[in-house]
């Protein structure tokens, strides 16, 4: 994997970014260089794709993964892929299933193209696979040596997916603020793509406040073609990848993803979406730092959403020992969560956690 210098290692986002509806039907002119592009998807963005483009087959050999986002499921893919002689790797999927092509195609060293099913998360965006073990816990996130060389963002296919997806995405998108700021505020050695990234985070947070409510309305509603849902999608998808990719590590994750991190080592924890965790990891995160009136602001939009800010909600079990297990893999010396409250302890994570289980949950 590749070697991280944050000076000189900035990651824009791909070399092309395709954000117009209709354009999956096309994706074969994107594909005019490559003698043998292989895709890999899954059994429903399979589906997904095929229904939206009318096809009874794909345009090349289809591999599925296993939804594991497994490094071992990527090397079974890679082996398959190679045997088929692939020149580039076609992912058609959602968050897992990108990071999972990120992995074979740097195996194989060939180009990658992304087409989204979903607005879950920027994973398809970004130059980094978020990787877990065949229990699906988090082991880590390596970081690419490129990015992909096209990215196809059709608004009118992904906006099919139920809008539950949406929230998902939405989730792993307002943390881009949360996360960030608290780290570049601290640093004194802000660079101008620092400054981007912050000021990029900051316009993310205001969109989805504005926004998000009436994009999962027309969504609900079947409209499709609504500009808000369009703004929605590139705003999870493009805008949050970017943030990371002019910021580097300081402003790509810090405690909200480490506590999703630490509540995947908890059984059943792979039921409730990333952006879920995530979202509940913002909670945590701004109580650990002493912002409790501030997480209670953004209770209303949770709320209004559908993200959720309890255990309950996320349906797994509070228990001391699932706390603590959450809370001491959480404030690993190495953990991101640390960037965003530097005297973290697992007593403080279990508190933080303590509080916003007690915060109110609106009447269904």
């Amino acid at each position: 994997m590749a070697t991280f210098n944050r000076v000189t290692d900035v990651h824009p986002g791909p070399n092309r970014y395709i954000s117009e509806p209709g354009s999956a039907k096309n994706i074969e002119r994107y594909l005019e260089d490559y003698a043998h592009p292989v895709i890999v998807t899954g059994e429903l963005s399979a589906q997904a794709f095929l229904d939206y483009t009318g096809s009874s087959e794909f345009f090349a050999p289809a591999l599925r993964y296993d939804r594991s986002a497994t490094e071992r499921n990527a090397r079974e893919l890679a082996e398959q892929a190679r045997a088929l002689d692939a020149d580039a790797i076609v992912a058609i999927g959602a968050g897992k299933l990108a990071d999972t092509a990120k992995n074979v195609a740097e195996l194989l060293n060939v180009d990658l193209i992304m087409v989204p099913t979903l607005a879950c998360a920027c994973a398809a965006y970004t130059p980094f696979s978020v990787n877990y073990d065949d229990e699906h816990r988090y082991v880590g996130s390596p970081l690419h040596g490129r990015n992909s060389v096209a990215m196809i963002v059709d608004s009118a296919l992904i906006s099919r997916a139920p809008a539950e997806k949406m929230v998902g995405g939405i989730g792993d998108t307002i943390a881009k603020w949360y996360e960030c700021a608290p780290v570049l505020e601290r640093a004194n050695d802000l660079s101008a793509f620092d400054q981007l990234a912050y000021q990029s985070a900051h316009l993310i947070h205001d969109i989805l406040l504005e926004h998000s409510e009436d994009a999962l309305k027309a969504l609900r509603a079947g409209d499709y073609d609504n500009e808000l849902v369009r703004l929605l999608i590139d705003t999870i998808i493009g805008l949050a990848g970017t943030v990371g990719g002019l910021g580097c590590e300081r402003a790509r994750v810090s405690g909200a993803h480490a506590l999703h991190n630490g509540l995947t080592q908890v059984p059943g924890s792979a039921a409730t979406m990333h952006g879920d965790k995530v979202a509940y990891g913002v909670l945590v995160q701004l109580v650990a730092e002493g912002k409790e009136a501030e997480a209670r602001q953004l209770l209303a939009y949770y709320d209004s959403v559908g993200l959720p800010h309890s255990w309950k909600q996320m349906n797994l079990e509070f228990t001391d020992e699932n706390l603590q297990t959450v809370a001491e893999y959480t404030a690993q010396p190495d953990s991101t969560f640390l960037a965003a409250v530097p005297d973290a302890t697992p007593q403080m994570i279990v508190d933080a956690m303590r509080v916003v289980e007690e915060f109110p949950v609106e009447a269904a």
